[in-house]
C-alpha cells in the first residue's frame, strides 16, 4: 500500500536514486512511529538486507543508535525544513562517519509526515580534517615552540608583513631599539625602525635571503651598527619577511680602529707610510691631468736625541705629539702631514702654484718651530731642518720624490734649522 502509494508519484527516480553513491531512505511517519518505506540498492548494501520496507527503526538498528535516529527525524519533523547532521556508527566494516541530508514532505490525499534520507559516507573526509586539525594543533606546537626559542635569542627578530608593517617582535627587539614595551615596534612600518636601509632590500628580500651591516637609529637616540639577516618565511597563514638583528657596534668600532691603526701613527694620529704614499701616488696621477705641482716636505726635528737622553723617553713622546699639532696648525687643510717614525715627518702640499708658494708655505712652517715647547714645566727648545722636492721637477713616483726631498734634507741637516730644495748639488752631498 505504502510503496504503492510512492511509486505513484516517484517511480521514476527509483532508477536514478539506484545509480548513485549515496544511501537513499524513503520513511514514513504514522501513529506506529517511524519505519522504512523504500532504501536503494547503496543503502541495503550498508545494512545487509534486502527488506527494509515496513521494519522499523529499532527492527534493523541497535537500540542507541535507533534512539539517536529517531531523535534527528523528529527535529526534522518539527523544523518542516531540511534538516543536516553529522552521526558516527559502528558498521560490520568498522566505525563510520555519515552526514544526513534529511528532508521531510507530505504526498497528497495522506496526511501522514514523509522523509527522504540521503546519507553520504564521509569517513574519509573526517579523517582528512583530523589529519588537517593534527597537523594544526602540530604546526602551532611548533610555532609556540619558535617564539619560545625566539624571545630567548640574544638578538633582535623582527618579522613583517606584505604591507611592510611588523607582525612580531621578540625581547631581544625592544632591548635593541631602546624601546620600552613591544607594542612601540609591533604594528610599525619596517622602513620607520630600519630607515636607514637601501630601498632595493625591501624588493629583494621576498626572494632571496640578505645579510649586511647597516647603521641603525634606535627609539631612545642612539646611533648602532646592526648586522641584518632578512629570511622569507611562513609566519601562520602568512607570507612574511623575517630579520634577525645582532648588534655588533663594538665589533665594527674596534675593526675601524684596526683599519685606523693600520694606516695612522698611533702617537701623532697622522697617516704613516702607507697611507701617505697611496695619497702621493694618488695625487700625482690628479696632477698628471691638471698640470698641477706637488711639493714632498721631508721634517727632521734637530737634537732630538738630546730631549730623549736628558727628559726621558715619555718627554720625548709628549714633545713628538705637540710637535705634530704645531706642524697641523701650520699647514692649509689640503695639506698631508706623515710620520715616518722617530723624530721624521713628510708633508704633502698640493695645488702650489711655483717654486715661490711652496717656499712661503715651508718658511711659514719652519718659523713656527722657532719657538720653544713648554712640557709639564720644563722649557724645550728644537729646530728643524727640511728637505723639499717638487713634482714634476724633481721626480715623477712618490718613492722618487720622497727620496730627493731625504737628499735635500740631507744637506740642510749640515747647516741645521735650514731648510733646502732638492738639486743635483743635494744628490750629491747625499752619497
Amino acid at each position: 500500500m505504502e510503496t504503492t502509494l510512492i511509486e505513484q508519484h516517484y517511480g521514476l527516480l527509483w532508477s536514478i536514486f539506484d545509480m548513485i553513491d549515496d544511501m537513499v531512505f524513503i520513511v514514513r511517519a504514522d501513529e506506529r512511529g517511524f519505519h522504512y518505506v523504500w532504501a536503494n540498492q547503496k543503502a541495503c548494501r550498508t545494512v545487509g538486507t534486502n527488506h527494509l520496507a515496513g521494519k522499523r527503526f529499532e527492527d534493523v538498528l541497535p537500540p542507541t543508535q535507533a534512539v539517536k535516529l529517531e531523535a534527528h527525524y523528529k527535529q526534522a519533523a518539527q523544523m518542516k525544513t531540511t534538516f543536516v547532521y553529522e552521526d558516527e556508527i559502528d558498521t560490520p566494516f568498522g566505525r563510520k562517519s555519515y552526514e544526513t541530508v534529511l528532508t521531510p514532505f507530505v504526498l497528497p490525499n495522506d496526511a501522514h509526515l514523509w522523509f527522504v534520507a540521503v546519507v553520504r559516507d564521509i569517513t574519509e573526509r573526517k579523517v582528512r580534517e583530523w589529519e588537517l586539525q593534527k597537523l594544526k594543533e602540530r604546526l602551532e606546537a611548533s610555532e609556540e615552540r619558535y617564539r619560545t626559542f625566539l624571545e630567548h635569542l640574544p638578538g633582535a627578530v623582527l618579522v613583517f608583513d606584505q604591507d611592510g608593517i611588523i607582525i612580531y617582535a621578540n625581547t631581544g627587539a625592544v632591548q635593541l631599539f631602546g624601546a620600552k614595551q613591544k607594542s612601540e615596534i609591533v604594528g610599525v612600518p619596517i622602513r620607520n625602525i630600519c630607515c636607514g636601509v637601501d630601498d632595493t632590500v625591501w624588493e629583494t628580500c621576498w626572494k632571496d635571503e640578505l645579510s649586511f651591516i647597516e647603521k641603525v637609529h634606535t627609539l631612545d637616540d642612539r646611533t648602532i651598527y646592526a648586522r641584518m639577516a632578512f629570511s622569507p618565511i611562513e609566519y601562520g597563514d602568512k607570507t612574511a619577511v623575517q630579520v634577525v638583528m645582532l648588534d655588533v657596534t663594538e665589533r665594527v668600532h674596534y675593526e675601524e680602529q684596526l683599519k685606523y691603526l693600520a694606516f695612522h701613527d698611533a702617537l701623532t694620529g697622522f697617516p704613516n707610510r702607507r697611507l701617505f704614499l697611496d695619497v702621493v701616488r694618488e695625487s700625482i696621477e690628479e696632477a698628471k691631468q691638471t698640470n698641477d705641482q706637488l711639493a714632498i716636505v721631508y721634517i727632521d726635528m734637530d737634537h732630538f736625541k738630546e730631549v730623549n737622553d736628558t727628559f726621558g723617553h715619555d718627554m720625548g713622546d709628549q714633545l713628538l705629539k705637540r710637535f705634530a699639532q704645531r706642524v697641523k696648525e701650520n699647514i692649509e687643510p689640503n695639506a698631508i702631514p706623515c710620520r715616518m717614525g722617530g723624530d721624521e715627518f713628510l708633508l704633502l702640499l698640493r695645488g702650489v702654484m711655483n717654486d715661490l708658494d711652496i717656499e712661503k708655505k715651508v718658511y711659514k712652517l719652519h718659523q713656527s718651530m722657532q719657538k720653544p715647547f713648554f712640557i709639564n714645566g720644563h722649557k724645550i727648545v728644537v729646530t728643524t731642518s727640511i728637505g723639499i722636492a717638487i713634482y714634476p721637477w724633481h721626480g715623477s713616483t712618490a718613492k722618487e720624490l720622497i727620496l730627493h726631498a731625504d737628499q735635500a734634507l740631507y744637506r740642510a741637516k749640515a747647516k741645521r734649522n735650514h731648510y733646502q730644495f732638492y738639486s743635483q748639488e743635494a744628490k750629491q752631498a747625499a752619497k
